[in-house]
């Protein structure tokens, strides 16, 4: 019903933007309305999983210490449970909920399997960088203890600067260039954009090269970030 009320929400919002005119900054308001459909969707698979807060209760109740002496790698551990939450949500929630809605109101769809495959693999990069700084941000637990505030910066950079809400080709130029230069147009802009056709040839091989560069520099900070804490917690406990 969440999922629901926040697709109509966000349809109603753009089609009063959209009124009296067909076209928005070269988008038209059949194209963004996909763009709302793809964005709730993938939203809806990101909050399946939360580490971000896991994290931050088992460092303070001191479970984190079981963790560590367990023979296994943290953060892929955390990494598998996240997916197995987020392919439960899928089958049970979001594909029945989605299929259905798409057969009702018909929205425009990717016309080639080129453009499916590079919409799937471009959402599974962005699913794995939203998963990298989200764990980054929790693990800052280890120094701060309350992180109220780091959850809110994260979430705030997420919803504004990932695209998940306004697209970023509506974004004012300074703030378009910013967001380009950030890792967050990864996790929503770039698989949306892709799935509605507005990222094609070399501006397509562009943006999925800029995602696995982000994959890649986000799992390495996550690495750096584990590996700092793990030494304080031994620091703590020796």
């Amino acid at each position: 019903m969440g999922n629901i009320m926040f697709l109509f929400m966000w349809s109603f919002i753009w089609h009063a933007l959209y009124a009296n005119r067909e076209m928005a900054g070269g988008v038209s308001f059949d194209v963004m309305l996909t763009y709302v459909f793809v964005s709730q969707m993938l939203q809806a698979l990101h909050n399946a999983g939360t580490p971000l807060w896991e994290i931050q209760e088992r460092v303070r109740s001191g479970d984190i210490a079981m963790e560590l002496i367990r023979p296994f790698d943290f953060p892929l551990r955390f990494l598998f449970s996240d997916l197995g939450a987020v392919a439960f949500q899928f089958m049970t929630a979001v594909l029945p909920l989605y299929l259905l809605l798409f057969l009702l109101i018909s929205p425009a769809l990717p016309d080639s399997a080129l453009q499916w495959f590079a919409f799937v693999l471009s959402a599974i990069m962005g699913y794995l960088i939203r998963y990298s700084i989200e764990l980054t941000f929790g693990l800052f637990t280890f120094w701060l203890v309350e992180t109220g505030g780091v959850e809110d910066i994260f979430y705030f950079a997420v919803s504004l600067l990932s695209g998940s809400v306004i697209p970023l080709w509506f974004f004012p130029g300074w703030l378009e260039t910013l967001s380009g230069w950030l890792p967050f147009q990864g996790i929503f802009f770039i698989p949306n954009a892709i799935f509605v056709g507005q990222l094609e040839g070399q501006a397509l091989i562009g943006a999925l090269v800029t995602q696995l560069v982000w994959v890649v520099a986000a799992w390495l900070l996550l690495r750096f970030v584990w590996h700092q804490a793990a030494m304080k917690v031994v620091v703590q406990g020796g």
